[in-house]
């Protein structure tokens, strides 16, 4: 596309994984990460569960990508009217940033994440050229199965799901490199299929080198077989029991086109996806009806925590009335001590000086009560005459 560019290191191709929810994408991006391409910053890693252990998601690009579905009014579980597309030019700084953060070195990356299925034109418009795509999938009874157990979705809505999962990615890697893997078949034989994957991009010259130092070994050996939840039992000799006529067609051109194509034809059967469009609308419904639940029950929890908050304030603010308080008692009884003290001290200082003269008037009318005061009279009588 024109408005590709490069993202960190110019010279290095980058293969995305697409499929549907619980098909296995996890499991094959692991196993490309051990044959040698670059897995997502451990800082930017989305964090580990116990039905999906080894995401191999970045964090913030799954959460950017659900924000650009939530621009076309839906979620991963209840996907945007068919035919939207977020714009491109506003993003592009921020898909830098989070792409460059997400795959910083120089070796080749391998990014991973189901809702890009739904945002290919997107994708393609973001990140360098040429673009390479591995698209897994899995039977739709299985993921819908898996759904189910995992968030309780009903198993036709996940069905539904899954077709307009595959269909977009499909429709979107139309002119891309891309190989597609049947995610059973990698647990059935994990050596086979990953050095088919190998060849198939070591082939293409933009991987030529890196392609020398890939382990097929231990990207095999990557693969868990316990991953295989909730396969479907065989039910007689049809594999696709129990699906529509137009789901049959789609599992059957995704087995006939098994391996790599450069780049791929979106030769789809056609297909009324009236019904499925109008399941995914129903759940863009509860989906948002869901989210004004959620807005809600954050904001009660934003006022109860504002609420505790307040509360913990008036708290402290209590606690600082009363040290306060007692301080103020400290500071009066330290006053009212103190002014006991000077008081005290000056009653005694008085006392002092009151008896010093009562001794003074003592000591002057004795002395003028003397005989030697009485004869030296007339001198001091004319001690005080004038002198003419």
């Amino acid at each position: 596309m024109s408005g590709s560019r490069p993202l960190g290191h110019a010279d290095r191709p980058w293969v995305v994984v697409v499929g549907a929810h619980r098909s296995g994408t996890s499991a094959i991006t692991g196993a490309l990460v051990a044959l040698g391409l670059q897995g997502v910053d451990p800082g930017d890693r989305m964090e580990w569960e116990a039905s999906n252990p080894h995401h191999w998601e970045s964090l913030a690009a799954a959460l950017f990508d659900d924000e650009l579905l939530s621009e076309g009014g839906g979620t991963w579980d209840a996907p945007p009217p068919a035919g939207w597309a977020p714009e491109v030019d506003r993003h592009r700084d921020q898909v830098d940033s989070i792409m460059a953060a997400a795959y910083p070195e120089a070796t080749p990356p391998v990014w991973k994440d189901p809702r890009a299925s739904l945002l290919l034109p997107f994708w393609r418009e973001v990140l360098p050229e040429p673009l390479t795509a591995v698209l897994v999938w899995r039977d739709p009874r299985s993921v819908a199965e898996s759904l189910h157990r995992r968030d309780g979705m009903p198993i036709d809505y996940g069905v539904a799901l899954w077709e307009r999962y595959v269909r977009s990615a499909i429709a979107g890697l139309s002119g891309v490199d891309t190989y597609v893997l049947e995610y059973s078949s990698t647990v059935a034989d994990p050596a086979g299929s990953l050095r088919g994957i190998a060849s198939w991009l070591g082939g293409l010259e933009r991987f030529a080198p890196w392609a020398g130092a890939w382990d097929v070994t231990a990207a095999a050996a990557s693969i868990d077989p316990q991953l295989r939840h909730h396969e479907p039992e065989p039910s007689g000799s049809d594999e696709t029991a129990g699906l529509s006529t137009e789901t049959r067609e789609l599992v059957s051109w995704l087995r006939h086109h098994a391996g790599g194509h450069s780049p791929l034809e979106a030769d789809l059967p056609p297909s009324d996806t009236s019904m499925i469009e109008a399941m995914l609308a129903g759940g863009r419904a509860f989906g948002s009806a869901r989210t004004e639940g959620r807005k809600a029950h954050a904001e009660a929890a934003r006022l109860d925590a504002e609420v505790a908050r307040l509360d913990a304030e008036v708290a402290r603010l209590d606690a600082d009335v009363e040290r306060i308080t007692a301080h103020e008692r400290d500071l009066e009884r330290q006053l009212r001590e103190g002014y006991q003290t000077e008081i005290e001290r000056l009653i005694a200082e008085i006392d002092v000086v009151r008896r010093q003269e009562r001794l003074a008037t003592a000591e002057l009318e004795r002395m003028q009560a003397s005989l030697s005061w009485k004869m030296t009279a007339p001198l001091r009588a004319a001690e005080r005459r004038p002198k003419r």
